[in-house]
Formats: C-alpha cells, structure tokens, sequence
C-alpha cells in the first residue's frame, strides 16, 4: 500500500489518518497517480522500442521524465477519428483522473493540443506524440555540454528532456511566444527541478542573442522558413532542426551550418502547430483549405495507382509513398497540400474554389478548375513514377539567400529551387 510511506518524520511505516480510514487523502492520491504514470511511461517507452526507436539515451529520459507532471489538461480525439469541435475531448490530468488519460498522454502515436481554440479544427500549442519527440531527440544527437536553443516552449516536457540529455540545465534555453503559457511553465519547471532552464517569452523566429552560442536550434512548431537569427546564433558546425512547412506537412529537416554553407535533409515526416508571430503572416503553399465543391472520383492511372497502394488496404491510409508523393508534389507545385477533412485524402492540389486529390485508387475532382488540376496531379505523378518513386531521403538541400539570383528553371527531374521568406531552399535529387 504506497499510502504506508506518507507518514511524517519518526512516522515512516505509520499511515496517515486518512489512509487508517481508507479514505485516500490528497497525498496517497498524488503517490497513486505517480504510480499510474510511471506504469504508462514505462509501456510508452516499451512501444517506442518496438517502433524502432534505438536511442538509449533518449529512452531512459523518457522513461524517467514524469510525462503526466507537465500537462493540467489537454484535447484529445480518439486515434483515427478528425479533429472537430463534436469529436474532441477535454481530459483533466489529477489525482482522479482515468487510465485512459493517462494512456492516452503516453500514446505513442498521439499529439494532443494544452491550447487553442477548442471549438474549432485548430490547435494553438500542443504536447507532440512520444515517437515524434523521440525521434527529434535523436536526430538532435545531443550529449553533454552542448548548449541548445528550444523554439516553443509548450508544456516544457521537451525541454526538459533536453536538459537531462546535456547534463545541465543552465545549458539549455528555450522561448515561447503564448505569454499564458510562459506564466504556467516556467513555475511547472522550476517545481519539477528544472529551475535553471532559461524561460523566456517572445517571438521565437527572433531566437535569444543574450544566450547565444548554441550548438543546437530545435523548433518544436511548424515553421515556414529558416529565421536568419537562429542562423546568427548557431555556432559554426552547429546544426538546426526543425519542422519546415512543404505543402499540409512539417517534414522534419536537419540544417548544418559551416564555412559552405547551410547544407540539410529531410529526416522524417511530421506535421506540427504552425507557428505564430512574424512568420505566420506567410503563405508559401497557399492554397489549404477544404474546397466546398462536389467532388466526382475517377479512376488513378494504374501506374501511379499501384505505386501508391498500401500495402495492407486494411491499415491506415497513409503510408509511406503516399508522403512521399506529396513531397513531390510540393516541390513541383505550390498549389500542393489541399486537405479535405470530409474523407480520408492523399496528396492533392487546389486554387481555393477548386481541387484535384488522391483517394484510394481514384483522384477525387471538384470545381470549375478541377479537371485542370487533375491534369496536372497526374503529369507530376506520372513524373514521380518515372524517376523511381523518390522517397524524402533521396534530396539534398541548400539554403541560400533570396536574393542571389533568379530562379533555375523548373524541370521534372530538378534541381528545384523554394523561395521561402528569407532563404532560397534548393532541392536536388540524389542518385
């Protein structure tokens, strides 16, 4: 009974009054819910071993960083199912709180929103599902001593992470725009022991120059552009990560910083908050939201068909070559990423009264324009087959400044060149 260890000095093996009444008081309660959590961690780390995660490191924080510690409340929906304002959930986390909360916040596969505007599709600030979070940790390759800049703060179960992998939290500092959520961390932080992680509100794209050098810059929100700051702030051989805007998606680019450059490369598929403040206003692909137009299916060309067929019909519908069709299409076409939250969808284009998408083994088309974006989804298509169905890990990437030149001409097989914000993304395929 884990209520027998609450007594007070002199007291250790004797319960509590409310424990001789076997009415769990407040603080057998907190023991139980620490009890429960460490269960759920411990079962989250043994399925991100069985997703392949390999990092030792990162497991052992992991299992060791009480998750459950760092979240009031989140929304939620169940695994699967679409996000809208009849589908979420509210999930309190205290002493009373269900194994399903509990479960569900160390759900592998599962992101849950801590803000936003509930009542609607969006979510403002999130805590990222375990094996994205693993995942980012790893590609990190952090060790002790390296100094490390967080962009978006959230919750600070990321950044606390960080601090246990580099060994010191003074080391690390991270920035958050939500000032709400700067009030509610920073205390949660220095509560659990983390006291010396440098908290600071402000618009991360502007980075924290007082702190600088880092030897890692890791956004943990979708960003639409490298920020030159992080650039300025990122000591030679340094290296970002982050989730960088293409198409619907946040695929997850590594950027290195030394004397040629900024060289990088996608390191896995991702999709995140997107981030506010100066780069929000940017569209780069702008053509996201749903089309409210009837949509007809007609059959995909089987080539491109059974390139993109799962390989179990019965699992989820998206699989690997599906993002790696999109991230194709996003490169060839900025009216990429379209999603329509009506049905389940794959790669698509849209002008916003119109669309031309994916579905199954058909490509759904709807409004005036439809039959032209089906077209050109097709060509590209067609064009991706040819060069071998390229998956993310086949591109380089360079970053430049905008302003060194104009723009290569566009051809199937590239290079390919992304005007961003402030950098030029240049994409090429690898043999």
């Amino acid at each position: 009974d884990q209520c027998a260890l609450l007594g007070g000095p002199g007291r250790a093996h004797s319960p509590n009054a409310a424990c001789r009444q076997r009415v769990p008081g407040p603080e057998c309660l907190m023991v139980d819910l620490d009890r429960r959590g460490e269960v759920a961690r411990a079962q989250m780390v043994e399925s991100l071993r069985r997703l392949g995660v390999a990092d030792e490191p990162v497991l052992e924080v992991m299992a060791s960083v009480p998750r459950h510690r760092f979240v009031d409340r989140f929304w939620a929906v169940a695994r699967g199912a679409r996000w809208t304002a009849r589908s979420v959930r509210e999930f309190v986390v205290d002493e009373g709180c269900s194994d399903e909360t509990l479960h569900l916040l160390h759900d592998v596969l599962v992101a849950v929103a801590i803000r936003g505007p509930i009542d609607e599709p969006v979510a403002t600030s999130s805590i990222s599902a375990p094996v994205i979070v693993a995942s980012m940790l790893t590609e990190m390759a952090l060790r002790h001593g390296l100094r490390v800049l967080e962009v978006g703060t959230g919750s600070g179960y990321n950044v606390a992470l960080i601090a246990e992998l580099v060994g010191d939290p003074s080391l690390v500092t991270t920035v958050e725009i939500d000032p709400t959520l700067v009030a509610e961390t920073a205390p949660r932080l220095e509560r659990l022991g983390y006291g010396a992680i440098y908290v600071i509100g402000g618009d991360g794209s502007e980075g924290v120059a007082e702190r600088a050098p880092f030897d890692r810059v890791l956004a943990t929100v979708g960003c639409v552009d490298i920020a030159p700051a992080w650039i300025d702030q990122l000591a030679g051989g340094g290296e970002l990560l982050l989730p960088l805007e293409h198409g619907a998606m946040h695929p997850r680019v590594a950027v290195r910083k030394s004397e040629g450059g900024l060289h990088g490369r996608f390191v896995g598929r991702s999709g995140f908050v997107r981030i506010q403040g100066s780069q929000a206003r940017h569209q780069i692909w702008p053509h996201q939201a749903p089309v409210r137009a009837h949509l007809r299916s007609e059959p995909l060309p089987s080539p491109l068909a059974d390139a993109l067929a799962p390989p179990d019909p019965g699992r989820a519908h998206w699989t690997q070559k599906l993002w790696d069709f999109d991230t194709y299409l996003g490169i060839r076409d900025r009216q990429a990423g379209i999603r329509d939250r009506r049905a389940a969808t794959g790669p698509g284009l849209s002008d916003g009264t119109s669309l031309a998408m994916v579905r199954g083994r058909t490509v759904a088309v709807g409004g005036p324009e439809g039959g032209h974006l089906r077209d050109r989804l097709l060509t590209i298509g067609q064009q991706w087959v040819h060069l071998g169905c390229p998956g993310q890990g086949r591109y380089a990437l360079v970053f430049t400044s905008r302003d060194d030149g104009p723009v290569p001409p566009d051809t199937p097989a590239g290079p390919w060149a992304l005007d961003r914000i402030d950098y030029r993304q240049h994409v090429t395929l690898a043999p």
